[in-house]
């Protein structure tokens, strides 16, 4: 049987915003947003994140920082940079708004 073909990598564009961009990833995965909460928890060392908390996040209710957004990273696989400039963009974006 042949190996697995890893999908080809997400491109991550201006136009999505931070929520679709982890939601998309978790769906490539195929995690459910319980699975991926749970992974959260596992690599964090924390047992407080729920999918709830995870359901905020894709729909732009709140954005992470700190160790979640690491925990984020490592849980789908992209680089904490992308997510970072993401978050970034986002919050400076929201700051625009509000001025």
């Amino acid at each position: 049987m042949a190996a697995p073909v890893r999908q080809a990598p997400l491109q991550y564009s201006d136009g999505v915003r931070f929520g679709q961009l982890i939601a998309q990833r978790r769906r490539e995965l195929k995690l459910s947003q319980r699975v991926l909460a749970d992974r959260l928890c596992a690599a964090s060392g924390r047992a407080t994140f729920t999918r709830h908390e995870l359901s905020r996040y894709e729909r732009g209710v709140r954005l992470p920082s700190g160790w979640v957004l690491a925990a984020m990273a490592n849980c789908l696989d992209v680089p904490l940079a992308v997510l970072e400039n993401e978050v970034t963009k986002q919050r400076s974006w929201a700051r625009q708004q509000t001025s």
